[in-house]
């Protein structure tokens, strides 16, 4: 699942349907694991996106 928390600098994420592909320029600042942590994977066309 890509998850923002999990996400580095410099990783590309791309989807299996349309081809888009995102770019990591700055990483999120959530802490995994507390209550206000991101909690929806990264998704496109429906389905989620994937680490390239």
């Amino acid at each position: 699942m890509a998850n923002c928390c999990d996400m580095k600098e410099g990783d590309v994420y791309y989807c299996e349907a349309c081809g888009l592909e995102l770019k990591v320029s700055k990483p999120c600042a959530c802490n995994a694991g507390s209550k206000d942590a991101c909690s929806v994977p990264l998704m496109c066309c429906g389905k989620e996106m994937k680490k390239k």
